[in-house]
């Protein structure tokens, strides 16, 4: 899998391996390779979702220590 794969691609490509893997007329050969790829980008999208609400979690608890004023909107 290309390492500099965004989000979107890779699920892009997902979604055109699952349709491919829904047509019958693959060899079992064929399904085992597309079944390979759909995993290793499945996992990718998963990291990245995880790295997403990661970073969503963070600005969450930061918009509340500035509310609970423990933290000033612009750092000096």
């Amino acid at each position: 899998m290309n390492k500099k794969m965004t989000f979107e691609q890779a699920n892009a490509k997902l979604e055109e391996i699952v349709k491919n893997m829904e047509n019958k007329g693959l060899t079992l050969q064929e399904s085992v390779e597309q079944y390979a790829q759909a995993c290793e980008l499945l996992a990718y999208c998963m990291k990245e979702l995880e790295t997403g609400k990661g970073q969503i979690e963070d600005i969450n608890e930061r918009i509340q220590r500035i509310k609970n004023g423990e933290e000033n909107l612009v750092e000096d």
